[in-house]
């Protein structure tokens, strides 16, 4: 019996060989094209064009060959901005979504500004109604209680004026809470509280109110929002 030979079918081949090229071609231009526009949002502090620089995309590289999780860890190398969310689309538009730390203090000892995430950057004196620490406090209680802070809300941050380091100790010589602080407030009240209690400060104007009027000290160390001492001077 003999076996029937299949002829090339040139044409087919062809159109298949075409085909398989215009899909290469499509491809590779979609690769290789340029971002078309850089849209960052959520940034007060820090520039764009600081954003684009520690992102390496002042060349507008090809959007598809950028490395997304690279680019975000060379941006949260600032430390102002606390997290990054990149995304890309097929208008070959980069979008940059910027989560900023706060600026919970300055620290009058090495005059930097300390931010809610616990780290510091230098004073460009460019900031205005930011609290002042006074006094000395060592690295460990400040970064805890700037991480404290970074939980209360930025108006009632505005509210404080200065804040003295004044850890507690018995009669003994043995400490009660190293970690407690005093704040001097805008509006003439003085509070007491610590960094495991920072987030009471969040209900400061609903206190205030209760007070009708009255000055004083305000210690909010212990206990919640509902369960103070207050003492009127």
């Amino acid at each position: 019996m003999k076996t029937k030979k299949r002829k090339l079918n040139i044409k087919k081949m062809f159109i298949l060989i075409l085909f398989l090229y215009l899909i290469g071609c499509s491809s590779y231009y979609v690769y290789k094209k340029p971002i078309q526009n850089i849209i960052i949002t959520g940034n007060v502090y820090v520039k764009d064009v600081q954003i684009i620089e520690l992102a390496k995309i002042k060349d507008y590289p090809s959007i598809f060959s950028i490395n997304i999780k690279n680019m975000q860890k060379s941006i949260k190398k600032e430390p102002m901005i606390d997290e990054v969310l990149i995304k890309r689309n097929l208008k070959f538009q980069l979008k940059i979504n910027i989560t900023e730390a706060k600026m919970v203090l300055l620290n009058t000892s090495n005059n930097n500004l300390i931010l809610s995430n616990g780290k510091s950057i230098p004073n460009t004196y460019n900031y205005q109604g930011i609290p002042t620490l006074i006094n000395y406090t060592s690295e460990k209680v400040l970064k805890k209680f700037s991480l404290g802070l970074g939980e209360v809300d930025l108006g009632i941050i505005g509210l404080i004026n200065e804040i003295e380091y004044s850890p507690t100790m018995s009669e003994e010589g043995v400490s009660l809470d190293e970690e407690r602080f005093i704040l001097y407030m805008n509006d003439g009240n003085t509070v007491y509280t610590n960094a495991e209690k920072c987030s009471t400060l969040n209900h400061y104007k609903e206190i205030y109110a209760s007070l009708n009027g009255k000055k004083g000290i305000l210690n909010l160390d212990s206990g919640n929002s509902e369960n103070f001492v207050f003492t009127s001077y």
